[in-house]
């Protein structure tokens, strides 16, 4: 028995939403990221040859930023991009940097949300989405890297797609999506593994503590966040939906 893998591959162009960038400050661009970890690193200009090199650094500053999308649960973590329909195609590429997680989907052409349903529930409604009938998307569901939908769309409608990145930004050198605190950290992190390259081990524990310290005070930051406004009580659906309602009678 012998099994053939499809070798059709599904290529969507997202645009990303835009969005108000935070404060350049000191450490702006990766350029100012490695410049800060070679002085605190004291070898003078990295480069190709150096130890470490130029390549190894920007590659621990980049890890830093998907260690820190891994961990943390904020706004900056959330990405918004659009993309345009095709008539009659159901299946789209997700965005490269998509992290899993919550997804909401948004169809700014009829002004509607549409749900995400489970896999299972979406292969039993429409097992063979291509003989739908194209019209109005009711509903979508993610296999793996895919974006299905349902039923295939009937024009070159506009959806907006919420999500978790990855900090696998399309610019891979990007770090103007982070607020600056978290630039220092992942030159923290960067200069533990700088200084574990070269056997320091010692000093390479001291930046690992302050990577791992710095995480979990911004865990904590993330918690007061969230609950602020909320007398410090996990709310379920039912209470926030009759807050938004005794604000808004109130407002009135």
């Amino acid at each position: 028995m012998s099994i053939t893998d499809s070798v059709a591959s599904v290529s969507t162009a997202w645009t990303e939403q835009s969005t108000v960038a935070f404060q350049a400050g000191v450490l702006s661009t990766i350029t100012t990221c490695v410049s800060e970890v070679e002085a605190k690193l004291k070898r003078g200009t990295l480069s190709a040859t150096s130890a470490p090199t130029l390549t190894q650094a920007k590659n621990w500053l980049k890890r830093a930023k998907l260690e820190l999308m891994e961990d943390r649960d904020y706004t900056f973590a959330r990405k918004y991009a659009y993309v345009d329909l095709t008539a009659g195609t159901y299946r789209y590429a997700l965005p490269p940097d998509y992290n899993g997680g919550q997804v909401k989907l948004r169809d700014m052409s009829n002004d509607a949300f549409i749900p995400i349903w489970l896999p299972a529930n979406y292969d039993k409604t429409y097992p063979d989405p291509s003989a739908e009938t194209s019209n109005t998307v009711e509903c979508a569901t993610i296999k793996n890297m895919e974006l299905w939908l349902a039923p295939s769309p009937s024009a070159s409608d506009r959806l907006e797609l919420e999500y978790s990145r990855s900090g696998a930004e399309t610019t891979a050198d990007d770090f103007s999506f982070l607020p600056e605190l978290e630039r220092f950290r992942c030159c923290d992190f960067a200069l533990s593994h700088s200084f574990e390259s070269l056997h320091m081990f010692e000093v390479a524990d001291r930046f690992r503590q302050y990577w791992e310290i710095g995480l979990q005070k911004a865990k904590r930051a993330d918690g007061r966040r969230k609950f602020a406004g909320m007398r410090k009580q996990v709310l379920n659906v039912w209470q926030e939906n009759a807050m938004v309602a005794y604000q808004r009678n109130k407002a009135r």
